[in-house]
């Protein structure tokens, strides 16, 4: 049997249920933080984080590869 692939369209990033729909079955542990329709910030995580330290320490890892240009699409990064 052959698997199913669903296609998403170029901006289908717009959209935060597709983002997460990609996401399924990719990572262990994840720290959900974002808007909700009311406009409040909420988060959520996985049990695997166990604790607000965890949390901090998976943001200030983030914010660091961010600032670093680490996520940044090839042909924008410097070449080391």
């Amino acid at each position: 049997m052959s698997e199913i692939k669903k296609f998403y369209p170029k901006d289908a990033a717009k959209d935060a249920d597709n983002v997460l729909e990609q996401a399924l079955g990719v990572y262990d542990d994840v720290l959900l933080i974002g808007w909700n329709k009311d406009g409040n910030m909420e988060a959520r995580a996985t049990l695997g984080l166990k604790d607000g330290g965890d949390c901090l320490w998976l943001i200030e890892k983030f914010k660091h590869n961010l600032l670093d240009g680490r996520y940044l699409p090839p042909e924008m990064q410097e070449d080391e």
